[in-house]
């Protein structure tokens, strides 16, 4: 076959992204005998974790489960450092897969997408980047990521101030030098929850603004060992399967013994509150974000979830010593896990630092920013260097930043405008040959990213290769299925916890998007039966022409 088309050419496939979506996507499709590019806005692999250059970013699913495997060369190779790999570590084994498999001669970087229009009367998919360049393919796989474009808060005088603005998502290569100086961070999310503790050691000053304390859970992260290695090669397969059949994201827990791990797909109800304490208690002392999801219950039953509550706010209170701090950073409101829980190390010991305040914006809030610093009450506190730890504009933003637009001229984002409609979160009615991984509508989020991933590009290379086989160049979603599933995805959070919360999971955290469950919530198992049920049926739901 030709090689990858540029301005002359024409590809079979364009994918969007060189993060492990993306990598996997563009393998797959090769080995199919598709011509396919991937075209990255970075200039190196990594996805989302190559923007993320934060101190102390790091995975919070352990590493062990955080990697590809579907092909055995990187199984069997590759090997992880720590419990809880760290971003360079992460970015490094993304590249290492990027020339183990031989693709980076099939990736662009630094091409950032700007447009993607779909030609009616062609059936191709056109492209143009940020640079000028311009592709032509006949389908569009978005593997942008579900976590990819931030947002800044939303605070008069932010642009007036006149030291320096770190998003972390945005975190310069070379990071600014904290010795000597006053630092601000607006946010406690994951990533703050990382960043603060070491800011905190390196700077004259640290001032946190926290708006809503989430639930947060340690670590515990440590080298691997030869031990460690031995037990993975006996326990790899049953670990995977049970994270697969797991009610939520596989990580935090892998190790611990299985009569623990196996509970989870049992109701608190089966034990007695000292078991249920013991059971709490040993996955604290494990370590990891999956500590309140010990029951099959936990986002159904309130009682079971908010016991599961009550024992992370009563260890907030065991390491924090001023009891007013404590408070501020004790989560209530809004039941375990429809935030996403943060998970880190030494994040509430930080508070106990006599170089570090911690400001309830909720009680005194930011009036405005100054050339020097923020205007809290009426006091003006100065600072040298703002990092803002606001979040993401969540499964959804990482298209709709971009001019997408199907064969009707209209784009996804006003296709979105009330919130997203697909099918399966991967296809869109009214976009023909779009295809997206980790998009609205499927478990993103809710599970080991990695391993939903790998799911989804398996099953559209599949799809794509039997829109070839049978001779078609045209495959859309039809609008009863897109209808179907979106009400379906909708269904799936009543009557339990989901919908009780104000948060990124819902849009809520982006003024002006519309609030809806932005991922499928039934789990990984379920997802991916209900998938392979519609491929078995000829692909239920796609139209084809």
């Amino acid at each position: 076959m030709a090689g990858p088309g540029t301005d002359e050419g024409v590809l079979d496939v364009l994918v969007l992204g060189a993060g492990f979506g993306g990598l996997h996507s563009l393998y797959r499709l090769r080995e199919m005998g598709f011509r396919v590019l991937a075209v990255e806005a970075a200039p190196e692999v990594g996805g989302a974790w190559y923007w993320n250059r934060y101190p102390g970013a790091r995975c919070d699913v352990e590493s062990l489960v955080y990697c590809y495997t579907f092909s055995p060369i990187l199984d069997a190779e590759w090997r992880w450092s720590e419990r809880y790999a760290a971003r360079d570590e992460i970015v490094r084994y993304l590249r290492w897969v990027s020339e183990r498999l031989d693709l980076r001669k099939d990736i662009r970087f630094d091409a950032r997408l700007t447009k993607a229009h779909f030609d009616k009367e062609a059936r191709l998919w056109h492209f143009e980047t940020e640079g000028g360049a311009r592709y032509k393919a006949r389908h569009f796989l978005s593997a942008a990521g579900p976590i990819t474009t931030p947002i800044m808060p939303a605070i008069p005088g932010l642009a007036d101030f006149k030291g320096e603005i770190i998003h972390t998502a945005r975190w310069p290569e070379t990071g600014p030098d904290f010795a000597g100086k006053r630092v601000g961070v607006i946010g406690t999310g994951s990533s703050a929850t990382q960043a603060i503790p070491i800011i905190a050691e390196q700077c004259e000053h640290l001032t946190v603004f926290i708006r809503t304390p989430n639930f947060y859970s340690p670590a515990n992260n440590r080298p691997l060992t030869d031990a460690d290695y031995a037990w993975w090669t006996e326990n790899r397969e049953k670990t995977r399967q049970r994270l697969q059949l797991g009610h939520r994201w596989g990580g935090g827990d892998i190790m611990l013994a299985d009569e623990i791990n196996d509970i989870m797909f049992r109701a608190s109800t089966d034990f007695s509150p000292e078991d249920r304490r013991a059971v709490y208690e040993a996955r604290y002392a494990n370590g990891g974000g999956v500590i309140g999801w010990a029951f099959a219950d936990a986002m159904i039953n309130p009682a079971a979830n908010e016991e599961a509550g009550d024992f992370l706010r009563e260890k907030v209170r065991d390491v924090i010593e001023d009891p007013v701090v404590a408070d501020k950073m004790t989560p209530r409101g809004f039941a375990y896990g429809t935030k996403r829980v943060t998970v880190g190390t030494g994040f509430p010991e930080t508070f106990n630092r006599a170089n570090v305040d911690l400001i309830d914006v909720k009680a005194t809030p930011i009036e405005r920013f100054t050339e020097r610093g923020a205007i809290i009450g009426e006091e003006e506190l100065p600072f040298d260097i703002l990092i803002t730890a606001s979040g993401f504009d969540a499964l959804t933003g990482a298209l709709t930043v971009i001019d997408v637009r199907g064969e009707d001229g209209k784009s996804l984002k006003e296709a979105w405008a009330d919130g997203p409609h697909t099918y399966l979160g991967i296809g869109v009615h009214g976009f023909p040959n779009l295809y997206m991984i980790g998009g609205p509508g499927s478990p993103s989020v809710l599970t080991n990213v990695v391993m939903t991933n790998e799911m989804q590009v398996e099953w559209i290379a599949r799809l794509i290769k039997h829109i070839a086989d049978s001779g078609h160049s045209r495959c859309e979603v039809t609008t009863e299925a897109e209808d179907a599933w979106t009400q379906k995805v909708n269904d799936l959070v009543k009557g339990n916890l989901w919908e009780t919360a104000d948060s990124w999971y819902v849009g809520a955290n982006v003024p002006g998007k519309p609030r809806a469950i932005l991922a499928y919530v039934g789990g990984y198992t379920r997802y991916k039966k209900e998938c392979e049920e519609i491929s078995d049926a000829g692909y239920r739901g796609f139209a084809f022409s």
